[in-house]
């Protein structure tokens, strides 16, 4: 069982995934539209992100629905802007799950919004591998 967790987690560190282009790469225009569309909540850009589809049970999966929250993490490997200063520019950061993502490029989660600057990509993993590794 260690061999397959090992695995799985060298096929998520090793693998690419697939490329998205968010199609955002004007920091301030995003910003603007962040502020916009989620009024009152803090914000924060970032480059090189993935998506993290979660590889949980279809039960799972209605329960976070009913909640308002769709199984998908965002990380990224560095931080440009943290409205909130929670992040220094170059950290890395990884999110609560997804509740909207507005416009191709604003991750909505409950308590934030990252906008996805520039060229990022989706890969899927289990919730444990995520979390061991981040």
């Amino acid at each position: 069982m260690a061999g397959t967790k090992l695995e799985k987690f060298n096929d998520f560190l090793l693998t690419e995934g697939e490329v998205i282009d968010s199609t955002c790469d004007d920091e301030a225009a995003s910003i603007a539209l962040a502020q916009e569309l989620c009024p009152g909540k803090p914000y924060c850009s970032v480059r090189q992100w993935v998506l993290v589809d979660l590889d949980i049970s279809d039960d799972k999966k209605a329960l976070l629905k009913n909640q308002g929250l769709q199984p998908i993490l965002l990380y990224a490997h560095s931080v440009v802007t943290d409205s909130a200063r929670r992040f220094a520019p170059g950290d890395w950061v990884r999110s609560t799950l997804l509740v909207n993502l507005k416009s191709d490029f604003l991750f909505e989660t409950k308590n934030s919004v990252y906008i996805l600057l520039g060229a990022g990509s989706r890969k899927t993993a289990e919730p444990t591998v995520v979390t061991s590794i981040f």
